[in-house]
């Protein structure tokens, strides 16, 4: 018997742009695993819900496009990481899912052509190109058709009409309680203090300006006192800073006070607009920075917000609400995990 960790590494193996699984072998364990983990295929049971099996296809169905976003974002570890947590979440939603089903099959009702199509197509474009062609060529390849890919759509979308129907229709956030979390959260909805900012970063490993960086800092530092200008700061920058793009003319950059750089926090705490601040020793170099403006902290107009509060309670209820559901549905199954 192997552990969760070969499953799991099993998981990482598919490669999301093509629904492919590598043989390989994880943590150097016994031959006999190592073959089984190589022969384990798509049509291989995870889950058995009352009998019924979830197998690795069913999750990868409904996890590819996400996961194609994840392989976008992280790499190596991190995305082994998240893709784990995606299918451990799409598992316990498929379970709750085959739940919800059996009480659809004992109250059956009309799911048109038409819903399932929208899927359908949806599908085409995540795993087949775009074409239903295509979706048909990878579901053979999976050992799957599109009947049966038909089905599993008939599934879900009876699932969420019944999960509105059980779950959701009840929920009702009442303007009081909107209002409520809008005066209990005040952080929440409080633009915080920023300060428009323009750098001047001359690096410790500077090869633009001859001399040591003390000595450039040193000419620097010498120019703005003679001449101390903030319209003058951005020749400054494009003759000096060793920043990317510093030869093109810099925009502004808005930084909110509570993610400055630590360095810069106690300089920008004695400037005032129009001051040129520095040189401030950082890891990397030596930035003198010019304070265009501090922008005061505002509180977000209770108007502006309360539709996007609203919302939030609603999700929060809703999430609640079917936790509570699923609770209920999974103690009176029987739920055995082969991974």
């Amino acid at each position: 018997m192997y552990s969760p960790k070969y499953f799991l590494f099993l998981f990482f193996t598919f490669l999301v742009s093509g629904l492919f699984f590598s043989s390989f072998c994880v943590n150097g364990g016994e031959k006999n695993v190592r073959q089984k983990v190589r022969d384990m295929r798509v049509d291989s049971v995870l889950v058995s819900v009352n009998g019924q099996g979830i197998t690795l296809l069913d999750v990868l169905l409904e996890t590819n496009s996400d996961e194609i976003r994840l392989a976008n974002m992280y790499s190596g570890e991190r995305l082994y990481s998240e893709t784990e947590k995606l299918r451990r979440k799409v598992i316990e939603e498929i379970i709750i899912r085959k739940l919800v089903f059996e009480e659809y099959k004992r109250r059956p009702f009309p799911i048109e052509k038409q819903h399932i199509d929208r899927y359908m197509d949806l599908l085409a474009f995540t795993m087949g190109n775009g074409t239903r062609l295509g979706l048909e060529k990878k579901a053979r390849s999976l050992g799957t058709s599109l009947d049966a890919l038909r089905d599993k759509i008939r599934e879900k979308i009876a699932v969420d009409v019944l999960l509105h129907e059980f779950c959701d229709r009840p929920i009702y956030v009442t303007p009081k309680e909107v209002f409520e979390y809008y005066k209990n959260n005040p952080r929440s909805w409080t633009e915080p203090e920023k300060y428009s900012l323009e750098l001047l970063l001359v690096a410790k490993n500077s090869t633009r300006n001859t001399g040591t960086p003390e000595e450039v800092c040193a000419k620097i530092k010498k120019e703005l006192d003679r001449v101390p200008k903030t319209e003058d700061f951005s020749s400054l920058v494009r003759a000096y800073s060793d920043a990317p793009g510093a030869e093109n003319n810099q925009k502004p950059s808005i930084v909110e006070k509570d993610k400055l750089r630590p360095e810069f926090t106690p300089f920008l705490a004695k400037g005032k607009p129009g001051d040129i601040l520095g040189p401030v020793e950082t890891l990397e170099g030596y930035y003198f920075i010019l304070l265009h403006e501090i922008i005061p902290e505002k509180k977000i107009p209770f108007e502006e917000v309360s539709e996007k509060i609203r919302l939030l309670l609603e999700e929060a209820q809703r999430r609640k609400v079917r936790s509570e559901y699923a609770g209920q549905l999974k103690a009176g199954a029987v739920i055995k995990y082969y991974y």
